[in-house]
């Protein structure tokens, strides 16, 4: 159901991370690269390597984690990622990386497929695959002090029968030769992983569900995944973990550190669903300018009140805003600031909606986010008809919205209320809206 936002000052908890997106020159202590991979053109699909790539994204932008996103990569787009990732991770304290969705083993060498990969012969990989080996390389060369690796990668093996000669169930063993690294897979070398029968894989939803427990440090923390992901899948997969960290780490912070673990805010249980809750059409302006997208479990379409027009080469439409690509942004097209211009995400069905995720302003680069305006207080309104405004701070980073339970809704609307004036433009813009379901 959709509990009414009237009462959720005191039941809704918006709980307010930030993930750095600074220049890509620029080192953060905690740098990410999260690749999900999943909608693959010339081989089998996978469904949940996406949805495992936003909940690690969420789950580490909550951390303090400054996150190189991409979802449903080609090699171009897989080759721009690592090159801003390990830019991001010059000397940094952690640098990590997670990567879901088709993984092969040829000739004891591991390889990860972007999606627009089209493999005939073991040859064709140098050209249209990534050596795994070349993501740990980029660590090692960073001088990253600790270097954390997680693959769920070995789901089956897409490649045609003609390449059975060399090709191995899983991926081949890695070694963490320099100090300080860990690589984790998501089952033993050889054997091939489960893709789940939710919306996560059992690899990815232990990790996540786990990763931000205070006082444990990330070998136990490998332990109880390993354990999780053991019992769930009936002992048909058991995560295969080799390390040589130096000293301990701990995501969710350790007591007695002189600083603080995470904490949630704590809020009142809200009020169980009813049969009577409705919801209203979608609003009217969206179909003027709405564009289609997959999300986790189905679809929905993305609507804007108004569009900037093009130019430079560059296109604001709504499409930017789910597009995983922080140099793309939508931007309003009215006169003024956008003050009142709406978003609406629209969902094929009802669905149990955990909160959003919002990028502010256009992040292209750093002179451009402070051209542009961006948004200051937004409406967020349900398909109840429930509202509430929030604020956006002013910067180049993400920005998550929980509730404090999941709650039914058909659409969500973000509605411009004020702004952060640009140095140069009046014109407001969002990188990126992306709702978060438990469903």
């Amino acid at each position: 159901m959709i509990i009414r936002f009237k009462h959720l000052l005191r039941t809704l908890c918006l709980l307010l991370f930030f993930l750095p997106f600074g220049a890509a020159q620029a080192s953060s202590d905690k740098v990410a690269l999260i690749i999900g991979n999943g909608a693959y053109r010339t081989m089998s699909t996978l469904r949940n390597p996406p949805n495992d790539a936003h909940l690690m994204s969420s789950k580490l932008s909550g951390l303090g984690f400054d996150v190189v996103r991409l979802i449903d990569g080609d090699k171009a787009a897989f080759a721009a990622a690592l090159t801003e990732f390990g830019r991001k991770a010059q000397g940094a304290d952690v640098a990590l990386v997670y990567y879901a969705g088709h993984g092969v083993q040829v000739n004891g060498r591991n390889w990860l497929l972007p999606v627009d990969a089209d493999i005939i012969a073991s040859t064709d990989l140098p050209g249209q695959a990534i050596k795994a080996n070349d993501l740990l390389e980029i660590m090692e060369i960073s001088g990253a002090r600790l270097k954390l690796v997680f693959f769920d990668a070995c789901r089956n093996n897409p490649l045609p029968r003609s390449l059975s000669r060399g090709t191995s169930n899983g991926l081949a063993r890695l070694e963490a030769n320099a100090a300080g690294m860990m690589i984790a897979f998501a089952t033993a070398p050889g054997d091939v992983a489960l893709d789940g029968s939710g919306n996560n894989s059992p690899f990815t939803e232990a990790l996540a569900r786990l990763i931000d427990t205070p006082d444990l440090e990330v070998r136990h923390l490998m332990g109880k995944v390993r354990e999780s992901v053991y019992v769930s899948t009936g002992e048909r997969q058991l995560p295969w973990l080799n390390e040589a960290l130096i000293g301990e780490f701990y995501f969710g912070g350790k007591s007695g550190s002189g600083a603080a673990p995470p904490t949630q805010p704590k809020v009142a249980a809200l009020a169980p669903s009813t049969p009577e809750t409705t919801h209203r059409p979608v609003p009217r302006f969206a179909g003027k300018h709405c564009v289609s997208a997959s999300v986790s479990g189905g679809s929905l379409d993305v609507c804007a009140s108004s569009i900037l027009d093009p130019q430079y080469g560059n296109r604001y439409g709504p499409n930017n805003l789910f597009d995983g690509n922080l140099a793309t942004a939508w931007v309003e097209g009215v006169s003024g600031t956008g003050s009142g211009e709406r978003i609406v995400l629209a969902f094929d069905r009802p669905r149990q909606l955990a909160g959003f995720e919002i990028v502010n302003g256009y992040t292209k680069n750093r002179d451009i986010f402070g051209k542009n305006a961006r948004v200051r207080t937004a409406r967020v309104t349900l398909s109840s008809g429930d509202s509430q405004i929030i604020s956006l701070p002013d910067t180049m980073r993400a920005s998550s919205f929980s509730f404090a339970q999941p709650v039914e809704a058909t659409w969500l609307e973000l509605q411009i209320e004020s702004v952060f004036p640009g140095s140069r433009y009046t014109d407001t813009a969002v990188s990126e809206f992306v709702p978060v379901f438990a469903d």
